[in-house]
């Protein structure tokens, strides 16, 4: 009965939906749009909320929204499906069959289980561990979706390994960590996103040479400093506590019981318990069985198991055959996108280059083509970052920006207010420009001229744009995100709990803006 309300719900609230979309197309209430602009609204708020009621999977949504586009609002088959045309799709579909070779290969568990040794086997190191991953190699490959597809199945493997369960608080800050690492460093150093190339394009060329890349990342250093350590103390505060894996367990045991004479369990030996555990702690949490039934004890160095006194190997052994082919693609793919400025060859040819040669060198067949890499997700996400295109043909982000101006002007007068009130518009307004180049090409196009006005350096206020526009709380808004969500088929942490994470990564971005106001002052740039 219960099954039978909940579907029942859902069918009222997906007709709701469709009659608020109609409604709206039939009656065209907004001032200054077009029928075609206010058709692309209405349809995108269907779909909205038949993407929050599930009412049909989401990739079988996301085409009734394109079909719908096509048909009742006349917005040309090429700006809908634009996406599948261009390169970003081609490169993650790419990003997305690296990992399925990691995996395969065995090399994503062998990198995962480094990262555990080399870091401590607490929470709170590997949340470290993630943010310092991200951070490090932002500057290396300019696409964030692509880090986001291949840094997340680690995270999952991280977690696994650990023995957290899926979806649980701890796996779910593992990949809010890892998030925030990857995203964090992109306004602070130009090469870290393409984004930052489209952002320096739109600066007046004496602002241009007065910001290059070195120049750019001390003025944002701050910013960046505040937000990772904020997020540091947040996800550990959010996801840290009411949930342990048996390594954290006997890391918190009282050292009296522990090591107490006559206890079975020496010291030495609680800690040998920390090592890589749950080898099985995947098929786990698939099957949401206990964990303690389902999981093996694997130390990551040599030792004692503590159940049946038997010697456990040390490591995983030498790097196999397969892995060694897997790494050497992986590390010539990372080295040809980080030079990417010095020989040319798009990241796009690359990663398409590195998936011919995983063929070629069998570390992965066509059968682990077909199932390893989610099809239904690239299709989801393709259509999804149409909606730029979309926008922009129906006329919808002219008619944002023109709707928004005097609210930026009448900011102008307090830096404070200034930032956060740019920072919190970037908010708003990325539900409706999704393309985040799109955006942030229109807000400078404004704000270039105003910034002259009232003695602005355009390079804040560029700045106060990107460090926020990022989003999350619809998965459509974020190319980043949805990459590194469907890179691990939704399976790690909940769309619903990330969102409320959003939540608190925009409000820390904002409070690093409000401490980067003296220090923008100090350099003459407010």
């Amino acid at each position: 009965m219960k099954e039978e309300a909940k579907r029942r719900i859902k069918l009222g609230c997906a007709a709701a939906g469709a009659l608020v979309a109609a409604l709206l197309i039939a009656t065209c209430p907004i001032p200054g749009l077009s029928y075609q602009a206010t058709a692309v609204l209405g349809i995108l708020i269907m779909a909205i909320v038949w993407w929050i009621t599930g009412v049909l999977p989401e990739f079988v949504t996301a085409v009734v929204m394109a079909v719908l586009f096509v048909v009742v609002a006349g917005i040309s088959v090429g700006a809908t499906f634009s996406t599948f045309a261009s390169s970003t799709w081609w490169l993650l579909l790419s990003a997305f069959t690296l990992g399925v070779g990691m995996k395969t290969s065995g090399l994503m568990r062998r990198i995962a289980l480094a990262i555990v040794r080399k870091f401590p086997r607490t929470f709170r190191c590997q949340v470290i561990a993630q943010l310092v991953t991200g951070t490090v190699l932002g500057p290396l490959i300019p696409s964030l979706a692509v880090k986001g597809a291949m840094l997340a199945p680690l995270a999952m493997s991280i977690g696994d390994e650990l023995g957290y369960e899926r979806q649980g608080k701890r796996a779910t800050g593992l990949f809010a960590a890892m998030l925030v690492g990857i995203r964090t460093v992109a306004p602070t150093i130009v090469s870290a996103s393409v984004t930052g190339y489209a952002l320096m394009a739109t600066l007046p060329a004496d602002v241009q040479e007065q910001f290059n890349m070195a120049s750019w990342f001390v003025a944002a250093l701050p910013w960046l400093a505040v937000v990772l350590a904020l997020n540091y103390f947040l996800i550990m505060g959010m996801y840290g506590r009411g949930e342990a894996s048996a390594c954290d367990a006997v890391e918190d045991s009282p050292s009296d019981t522990v090591g107490a004479p006559g206890n079975a369990q020496s010291l030495e030996q609680s800690s040998l318990c920390c090592g890589t555990r749950f080898v099985g702690a995947a098929k786990c949490a698939d099957s949401k069985q206990d964990e303690a039934e389902s999981s093996v004890a694997e130390p990551s160095r040599g030792g004692t198991d503590l159940n049946d006194n038997q010697s456990i190997p040390d490591g995983l052994g030498s790097l196999s055959a397969v892995e060694k082919r897997m790494l050497a693609i992986i590390l010539m793919t990372v080295v040809l996108w980080a030079t990417e400025p010095f020989h040319h060859i798009s990241a796009m040819a690359v990663g398409l280059a590195a998936l011919v040669f995983m063929f070629v060198l069998k570390v992965i067949d066509v059968p682990a083509f077909k199932s390893g890499v989610n099809w239904t997700s690239l299709l989801f996400i393709g259509i999804a970052l149409g909606l730029g295109s979309v926008f922009a043909e129906a006329g919808l982000n002219d008619w944002v920006m023109q709707t928004c101006g005097p609210a930026f002007q009448a900011l102008a007068g307090n830096p404070y207010l200034l930032v956060l009130g740019i920072g919190v518009i970037t908010v708003v307004l990325r539900f409706l420009i999704v393309s985040e180049v799109a955006y942030l090409n229109l807000l400078m196009a404004f704000l270039v001229p105003m910034a002259a006005s009232v003695g602005v350096n355009p390079w804040v206020l560029g700045f106060s744009a990107y460090a926020l526009v990022i989003a999350w709380f619809a998965k459509y808004q974020s190319p980043i995100y949805l990459a590194a969500f469907y890179a691990v088929d939704g399976k790690m942490a909940k769309h619903s709990e990330l969102a409320k994470y959003c939540g608190v990564y925009l409000a820390t971005c904002l409070a690093g803006l409000v401490v980067c106001v003296p220090y923008w002052q100090w350099m003459g740039l407010l």
